[in-house]
């Protein structure tokens, strides 16, 4: 038996492989290379609003306040589940 599709398929994985590589010839001519790079650049910043410190605190303490209630939920939701896993152990012993 011969592994000669084999070998061929292997050669054009290799070939198409290549093709997908960034080539190492520049991508403009020197002249051009200037324009690209020149000083006339527009650049927007971001702007991000800056908050006053009364309100970072009143997000801060409303955050606080939902995670407290979200414990207090959670913490009798365990308690109810374990009651009631605890009758359904009695009734069944």
């Amino acid at each position: 038996m011969s592994s000669a599709g084999h070998i061929l398929d292997m050669i054009k994985r290799i070939r198409q492989n290549k093709s997908l590589r960034p080539s190492n010839r520049q991508k403009f001519q020197a002249e051009n290379r200037q324009a690209i790079y020149s000083g006339i650049q527009s650049i927007e910043k971001s702007y991000f609003p800056e908050f006053s410190a009364i309100q970072v605190q009143a997000v801060i303490d409303g955050i606080r306040k939902d995670a407290k209630e979200n414990k207090r939920r959670e913490y009798l939701l365990l308690i109810l589940c374990i009651i009631i896993t605890a009758l359904i152990f009695l009734i069944v012993l």
